[in-house]
């Protein structure tokens, strides 16, 4: 074993080696895995000879085992050198009881081999979502500002193609997961029809850019139930799978999904589901490992069609875990029919999910303050942007310590934690915390979606768990049903409420001042002719025109975070039918006002910085 563990966190080495002990030069226990705490108790700070007992004196590489003396068994492991040889790592796997026959015929190398796999996804699944949270989420907030058309097309480009990369890893999740036997279906009421068309909906448009008919078709004769019971994101999953495979192969004709019900009784239906194409076809051969990992008929295929052939094996096991089957049919050149056979129960209206789609205004958090923990820049600035745009107060850590200083001086409403982070990391950060008695709400924030992810972090004293990717709309929902549970905001000293920030411009410009202050420059520039062109626009009673001119300073408003006119702007923005010409006569002069008193205090500002 090679000696790399200062690039693990406690978090890692507990996956790893979940007996490991960390002992310095003096013999004295620094640290210990989480499971061997549960069994032996907290042995940190003290000496390793008086709670265990060596049996091999040799240091390095070799395994071995140590003997508790608090409780009547024995840890299975290697002595590793850890910091130059200033400490030791024990690199506990197993805790076995003396007498355990059980556990002393577990294989350690497979439990070994499994946890270096759970480690490598880990780091790997940090590694992609990292980036892809940048892609993804700033191109959304992109999307939101005043594009041209061909800028518009290349936004959609950019955010279809990393949604399909991310697709592309999470099978690669999913797999791991099935095999690990760690993948949960849900057992939840919905309608099946509805699972279709929502299928549908997210493939014609791929289907029609390669001039393809694309139905779907329900025989009039079919009764479907109108509640089953299962997990419709898995079965929509295994459509889509069905759909894209069946486009992707077929150059011209047609592609259709339907479904016969087999067998109806009083508590459940059999339900077959097909899709057909008329595309390639298969070679009969090839039909029978049409279900291996990363299998595709040529490797030819591979590079004109594109994909990593996991969606038809992690398609079949997911039937499978569902309790039903797979049938395909196809032949070269003509066409393929794959379908698949499941039963599901019946439910009642009282199993369905209700989905409520939530509509935020944009000062849906203003007043509230919220600490964002993550040591990856990017991360801090997506973050940030989405909740700048809802009114809130946003402040930042870069590591788990840094949180901690931060929460000894202020009150926070809402704080989002990485988990794997320098210096501190988000589990030890999070129980230092609670262990102090801090009673806010933490959410933790990662690109970690491994199995059993979640529940590391809610043990770890987190209230709720988000991934990377962000989602804004899920964010957002998240953080405000939790506001809402906050039922006493904690006060702090009122204060005299800024005119205007600069916050804003120093997170976009990653702390560069010199950035800044020729944001200040074109402020000074630019707004002034706004104005002239809005308050001639509104003379010349082109509301049109005033709504458009307000959108535009509505950005710059944000930016400098102009909290006392922020409203106001949308309101003429919007230019409802009910405002009257004395109403919105009273919100141009505010706005004028407001902005021309910035301009004063911004052009003191730029004398300042440039003496």
């Amino acid at each position: 074993m090679e000696n790399n563990f200062l690039s693990l966190s406690l978090a890692q080495l507990n996956r790893l080696f979940p007996c490991f002990l960390l002992i310095d030069s003096n013999s004295n226990i620094i640290q210990m895995g989480e499971v061997l705490k549960v069994q032996c108790g907290d042995c940190i700070g003290g000496r390793f000879s008086d709670h265990f007992e060596r049996f091999n004196q040799e240091v390095a590489g070799n395994d071995t085992k140590i003997s508790s003396k608090d409780i009547n068994g024995w840890v299975t492991g290697k002595w590793e050198e850890f910091d130059n040889g200033n400490s030791f790592l024990f690199a506990g796997e197993k805790f076995l009881l003396n007498n355990s026959q059980e556990m002393i015929t577990a294989d350690p190398a497979i439990q070994k081999s499994s946890d270096i796999k759970e480690l490598f996804l880990v780091n790997i699944s940090h590694e992609i979502r990292t980036p892809m949270n940048a892609i993804i989420s700033m191109t959304g907030q992109l999307s939101k500002t005043m594009l041209t058309d061909e800028q518009d097309y290349f936004i959609q480009t950019i955010q279809t193609a990393s949604k399909n990369l991310l697709l592309i890893f999470d099978d690669i999740l999913d797999l791991s997961k099935i095999d690990a036997g760690k993948l949960d279906l849900k057992h939840v009421g919905f309608n099946l029809p509805q699972v279709f068309s929502e299928a549908m909906e997210l493939m014609i448009n791929q289907a029609e850019k390669k001039g393809l008919e694309i139905d779907y078709i329900l025989p009039n004769e079919i009764n479907i139930a109108p509640v089953l019971m299962g997990d419709p994101h898995r079965i929509n999953q295994v459509i889509m799978n069905l759909l894209s495979n069946a486009i992707k192969f077929t150059e011209k004709g047609s592609v259709s999904l339907t479904a016969f019900v087999l067998k109806d009784d009083d508590n459940s239906q059999e339900i077959e589901i097909l899709v057909r194409d008329s595309g390639i076809g298969m070679e009969p051969e090839f039909v029978n490992r049409i279900f291996d990992n990363f299998s595709q008929e040529h490797e030819s295929l591979t590079r004109q069609y594109s994909g990593i052939g996991l969606g038809l094996s992690i398609s079949q096991k997911l039937v499978a875990q569902m309790g039903g089957h797979f049938k395909v049919e196809s032949k070269k050149g003509i066409g393929s029919a794959i379908s698949f056979v499941i039963k599901l129960p019946k439910g009642t209206d009282k199993n369905l999910v209700k989905e409520v789609k939530s509509n935020y205004n944009e000062d849906l958090f203003a007043g509230r303050k919220i600490l964002i923990v993550d040591d990856n820049e990017t991360n801090r600035l997506v973050a940030s942007t989405i909740l700048l745009s809802y009114g809130s107060q946003v402040l930042n850590a870069e590591h788990g310590e840094m949180a901690l200083e931060m929460v000894k001086e202020s009150a926070y409403d809402i704080i989002l934690m990485d988990i794997q982070m320098p210096v501190l990391d988000g589990y030890e950060t999070t129980r230092i915390l609670r262990q102090r008695g801090y009673p806010g709400t933490i959410i933790a924030l990662t690109a970690s979606v491994v199995s059993g992810e979640r529940e590391r972090c809610i043990a770890a004293g987190m209230d709720d768990y988000l991934t990377k990717p962000i989602n804004e709309e899920i964010l957002v929902d998240v953080i405000d049903s939790w506001m809402k549970k906050i039922q006493i905001h904690i006060s702090e000293p009122m204060l005299i409420e800024p005119l205007y920030s600069l916050d804003g411009l120093r997170i976009i410009s990653k702390g560069r001042e010199d950035f800044v202050t020729k944001m200040i420059e074109l402020f000074c520039v630019q707004v002034p002719e706004a104005l002239n062109n809005l308050n001639a626009s509104f003379r010349e009673n082109d509301l049109p025109q005033v709504s458009k001119l307000a959108h535009k300073l509505k950005s710059t408003i944000d930016h400098l975070e102009i909290k006392s006119i922020r409203s106001t702007i949308r309101n003429i923005e919007e230019l409802s039918e009910n405002v009257s010409r004395a109403e919105l006569i009273l919100m141009i002069d505010e706005v004028n006002h407001v902005l021309n008193q910035v301009l004063d205090e911004l052009q003191l500002e730029i004398k300042e910085r440039c003496q």
